[in-house]
């Protein structure tokens, strides 16, 4: 009796936990926006995430990230944006991209691997 009791508490609890697995493994696209108030008014910072597979990467210049069905490109080499790579980002890999927009104008990506 008891271990029919276990063997069945086992299956419900890995069943259970099936979506919570599956969900991990989904690409995603989210972008959070919040609103500061400083002395010169009101500003806005943006933080645009996205998840999935590295689809191209040529170091110092571009990659390419596919999200779902759709491929995201970034430039890695712009002078404008202040770029950081995690050097075990290879193409095939899962990563986050993570491109920001401070209230005060300044622009950071970032890209590290996603397990």
């Amino acid at each position: 009796m008891n271990r029919k009791v276990f063997a069945s508490a086992a299956l419900s609890c890995l069943l259970g936990a099936a979506p919570a697995v599956l969900a991990q493994d989904k690409p995603m696209e989210k972008t959070d926006e919040k609103k500061v108030t400083t002395t010169n008014g009101t500003m806005k910072s943006t933080d645009h995430t996205v998840v999935g597979t590295v689809k191209t990467y040529k170091a110092g210049k571009k990659i390419s990230v596919l999200v779902g069905k759709k491929t995201h490109s970034f430039v890695l080499d712009s002078k404008t944006v202040a770029t950081n790579v995690d050097p075990s980002v290879a193409v095939g890999s899962k990563v986050k991209v993570v491109q920001s927009k401070t209230a005060g104008g300044s622009k950071t990506l970032s890209i590290t691997p996603e397990s």
